[in-house]
């Protein structure tokens, strides 16, 4: 849930998420599916605290999390509920910018989410004490760094980086798994050493959303191992 990239292709749509967590933290748990009244959700599953940092439902609708908004901040629990759960609470509404308008957000910890929504790339931020919308362009590719760990040094670092990465090439899903590899909280270098002593990349979950399917992939790097979910797309009549 600490950097996320957003591609569009020719052909499909591509979100890909590192999630950096502490080490000591109990693994997640994918596929988990929760279906509602007009389609279906999934997502990993945090077992501590029950919540996610990355969901999708069968019509493409998909919204990832990133802890932080625009700076870096002091956490101060206890907090009135996970941001995990508060992502879950909102993308089961049918219209999750109206969702996350609506919701009581006092005593949560400053979060941000990248919500693909009716076609649209929106990036919705809660900074403690006002909620920001960012309308994106969608036919741009985009990365974003959670600020509780990545200080402004390293982002723009990441960035010239990803510049860099898109120059002459056909961007393929392999590609940019390998783009988020390179960039596991443990290969930084200007990364504090007390910091990765404590934190670890500990997936990437990857999100292809086409025409008439969606794909979606959890690559625990922990046990080596790929998990993949094959979604039928339902339209949006």
């Amino acid at each position: 849930m600490c950097t996320v990239s957003y591609f569009k292709t020719k052909d499909s749509i591509i979100f890909t998420s590192n999630r950096d967590e502490k080490k000591s933290r109990e693994k997640a748990l994918f596929p988990n599916t929760l279906e509602l009244e007009d389609r279906l959700l999934y997502f990993p599953k945090d077992k501590k605290a029950s919540g996610t940092w990355f969901a999708v439902d069968d019509k493409g609708n998909a919204a990832i999390l990133l802890n932080g908004a625009f700076q870096k901040h002091t956490s101060n629990p206890p907090y009135k509920k996970s941001r995990g759960i508060v992502l879950l609470d909102i993308v089961k509404s049918k219209n999750i910018l109206e969702a996350f308008q609506e919701y009581d957000m006092s005593e949560i910890e400053p979060f941000q989410l990248l919500v693909f929504s009716d076609e649209k790339l929106l990036r919705l931020l809660w900074d403690g004490n006002v909620k920001h919308e960012i309308l994106l362009n969608e036919n741009e590719n985009h990365l974003l760094s959670s600020k509780t760990l990545y200080n402004d040094s390293i982002e723009n670092e990441r960035e010239k980086d990803f510049r860099r990465f898109q120059i002459n090439r056909n961007i393929e899903s392999g590609e940019i798994l390998n783009f988020h590899k390179k960039h596991q909280i443990e290969k930084e270098p200007e990364i504090d050493v007390s910091i990765k002593e404590e934190f670890l990349t500990v997936s990437i979950t990857q999100l292809i959303i086409r025409k008439d399917k969606i794909h979606f992939a959890y690559h625990d790097l922990t046990e080596n191992t790929i998990q993949h979910t094959k979604i039928e797309r339902r339209s949006f009549v």
